[in-house]
């Protein structure tokens, strides 16, 4: 069996191709630069679990994936805030059994006082783990890959 890719071919998809891939990069860096930022600059707090819960998320042929939830309330220089950021900058992970996702909210049950990590210049956004996540970097490479590959055809072409 032969398998041969060409790339896009017509205008519309070149142009489609290109947007899709630069904002795949644009949308990764932003994630990095908010994860890298949110992780750089903390106060911690004390917060409250609100409600725990395991999301399935990326559901595929035979598989799902899981992210672990939680919302918190805790109060910062006077103010009081709810979050349900696990982790920095917005970045969710991902487990492939609930049990996986379960074990990352060991220690946070509803009712339970725990310590947040309230980024200095965006306080409604705290979080529960100080943990970066390589997943931007995945979504710049693909992005990277597809406006390359998108380049590349344009060149054969």
């Amino acid at each position: 069996m032969e398998f041969n890719f060409d790339g896009p071919s017509g205008t519309l998809q070149i142009a489609l191709a290109l947007i899709v891939g630069f904002g795949s990069m644009g949308y990764g860096a932003y994630s990095y630069s908010s994860q890298s930022a949110a992780l750089d600059s903390t106060e911690t707090v004390d917060a409250t679990i609100v409600s725990t819960s395991i999301e399935r998320i990326n559901e595929r042929r035979g598989t799902d994936d899981y992210s672990p939830q939680a919302t918190f309330n805790y109060t910062y220089e006077g103010e009081t805030y709810t979050s349900s950021h696990m982790y920095p900058g917005g970045v969710t992970h991902e487990f492939e059994t609930k049990e996986d996702a379960r074990a990352k909210l060991e220690g946070y049950e509803p009712g339970a006082t725990v310590t947040a990590y309230v980024p200095t210049d965006s306080p409604g956004k705290a979080f529960l783990k100080h943990e970066s996540s390589n997943k931007p970097l995945y979504i710049i490479g693909l992005g990277a890959l597809l406006a390359l590959g998108t380049v590349v055809s344009i060149l054969r072409n």
